[in-house]
């Protein structure tokens, strides 16, 4: 939240000693803020903060206090809904906000409409109005990532076309035309999770392929070239979260091995080698969600020990 808070989704529907569900925000120092209560009535899946306002994608129909259909923007000092409204006609799984244009939202997931115009898992909504602009690459299915850089925004999920591009799963579309650039990892299975660092994109997912290497679930892909790197820390199963500090990368997923090293399924990894660090938190069930603080891993999953 910007002062060591925090705000959570999910599919819970108690948190601390609150019955606030699927989305809450917590303090910074550690309790659960139960001023602010937006009454979501089904999952929150992704969240984004600008300034005073933040952000919903989900499964939801009603947030805020309003009728809101998958995608919301609540205001942060009282959890209302906002008078944008999108109207998703399914699930909105990653956002991403374009700070070069100052007025322009990316959603991805499940939705074919939304902003008033059909729009096939992919879409471009105008933070003013919540209608979608006429960008439209045209994805042929799901989005579960986004990361966004200048002109580029990367997308990850089932996809395999944009327009009348193949792309596999994961690209590189251009935020002026919508269409996809000649960036092409041609990933083999799901990308559930990317994190844009300079120029590399690290990409987390069910793949075993990917930039045109062998790549088991996890890979550091060139932002130039769209090749993996040398980097691979080759995970037992499913990767289903990224985070960055310094020359950290935190995985969490569903795997048991990853980085040469026995981890349940989070683990710290070497950005230059690609090893596991000591540094094993051991979860009982997979990792969702990591964020990272000044100096704590916030990890959130379906554990019930860690």
């Amino acid at each position: 939240d910007g002062s060591g808070g925090w705000y959570v989704g999910g599919n819970f529907t108690k948190i601390g000693d609150s019955t606030i569900q699927y989305l809450a925000h917590i303090n910074s120092n550690g309790t659960v803020d139960t001023n602010w209560n937006p009454s979501a009535n089904s999952t929150v899946y992704s969240l984004l903060l600008n300034g005073s306002t933040l952000y919903a994608g989900g499964s939801f129909s009603s947030i805020g206090g309003q009728s809101r259909n998958r995608i919301a923007a609540l205001t942060t000092s009282t959890a209302s809904a906002t008078s944008w409204n999108p109207n998703s006609n399914a699930e909105v799984y990653a956002l991403a906000y374009d700070s070069a244009s100052t007025t322009t939202l990316y959603a991805g997931g499940g939705f074919t409409s939304i902003g008033g115009l059909s729009r096939n898992y992919l879409a471009s909504i105008n933070t003013s109005t919540g209608s979608s602009t006429g960008w439209n690459p045209n994805l042929d299915d799901f989005v579960w990532s986004l990361a966004i850089s200048s002109s580029t925004l990367y997308a990850g999920g089932d996809f395999t076309t944009i327009g009348a591009s193949t792309r596999n799963r994961i690209a590189a579309i251009s935020t002026s035309t919508g269409s996809a650039t000649s960036w092409d990892p041609n990933g083999n299975n799901t990308v559930y999770s990317l994190l844009l660092s300079g120029s590399t994109l690290y990409a987390g997912g069910d793949f075993t392929s990917i930039g045109s290497a062998t790549r088991n679930r996890i890979a550091a892909i060139d932002t130039t070239t769209g090749t993996s790197t040398s980097w691979n820390p080759n995970s037992n199963n499913s990767v289903y979260a990224l985070a960055l500090n310094g020359s950290t990368l935190y995985a969490g997923g569903k795997f048991t091995r990853i980085g040469e090293a026995t981890s349940s399924r989070v683990a710290a990894l070497d950005t230059t080698t690609g090893s596991s660090t000591s540094w094993n938190a051991k979860t009982s069930n997979s990792v969702r969600a990591i964020a990272v603080g000044t100096s704590t891993v916030y990890i959130g999953g379906n554990f019930s020990s860690i």
